[in-house]
């Protein structure tokens, strides 16, 4: 079974193959607050200058950006936005985050470039526990708006304060796709069950398999030898990942 979306896109009814499906370039990744509207790309939002800058030129020096906003779609008062950086490949992934100014959010091109080589800058803190990404980028895919605004909001009830909705990850066909940061591992398509499961194993220190897609920053061939490891153990330690 298939449910149409725009574009010519299906949103599937979970019997999809998605493993080894992760981006395998998203290794330096900017996440900025932004209520929305959010439009089809990302970078051509109606961001606050300072935002809109930095947001600009992340696409020119290999930073993933992603669009956040807390599920509810509570409106956003003040400058203040919540901004994350974060590197999802090797052994040592981090996430850091700050409380921002909109108008003059403290980072620059420079420190961007940093992060695209690997380099850990020294915005914000570390963000001192893991943060849970679903799509419900509708502008892209209804099948993103229609699967992901309820499970970010049922997993936002259950893990306070660590989920945020976000904008198109990549594979609306998965919908709906979940993101657990800093390690980068995609599921996709879940519902609260198994996103609950992909995220108690994380907790746990380990990767759930199923309906992992793979993780962000690294080469097809290697999230498919995972897979199959995976698939042979069931789980395996986050830290087994190559």
């Amino acid at each position: 079974m298939t449910i149409s979306c725009e574009h010519g896109a299906e949103c599937h009814d979970g019997n999809i193959v998605s493993r080894a499906s992760a981006p395998e370039a998203s290794r330096a990744w900017l996440l900025i607050e932004h209520p929305g509207p959010w439009p089809h790309e990302a970078a051509d939002a109606a961001l606050p200058s300072g935002l809109a800058e930095l947001a600009g030129a992340a696409g020119s020096t290999g930073v993933r950006l992603q669009l956040i906003r807390k599920p509810g779609r509570r409106p956003r008062t003040g400058d203040t936005r919540s901004v994350f950086m974060g590197w999802t490949a090797g052994r040592e992934p981090w996430l850091r985050r700050a409380s921002v100014s909109a108008s003059s959010p403290g980072l620059s091109e420079r420190d961007l470039k940093e992060m695209a080589a690997g380099g850990a800058p020294s915005f914000g803190a570390p963000a001192g526990e893991p943060v849970f990404l679903v799509c419900t980028h509708a502008k892209r895919s209804v099948c993103c708006a229609r699967y992901g605004i309820p499970l970010a909001q049922a997993l936002a009830v259950r893990y306070p304060g660590q989920v945020w909705e976000t904008s198109h990850v990549g594979g609306h066909r998965f919908a709906a796709n979940l993101v657990i940061m800093p390690h980068g591992l995609y599921y996709g398509p879940v519902g609260l069950a198994g996103a609950t499961a992909a995220i108690g194993a994380y907790q746990r220190g380990a990767v759930a398999l199923d309906r992992y897609r793979g993780r962000a920053g690294t080469p097809r061939p290697v999230q498919e030898a995972d897979h199959e490891r995976l698939a042979s153990a069931g789980s395996l330690p986050v830290e087994a990942l190559v």
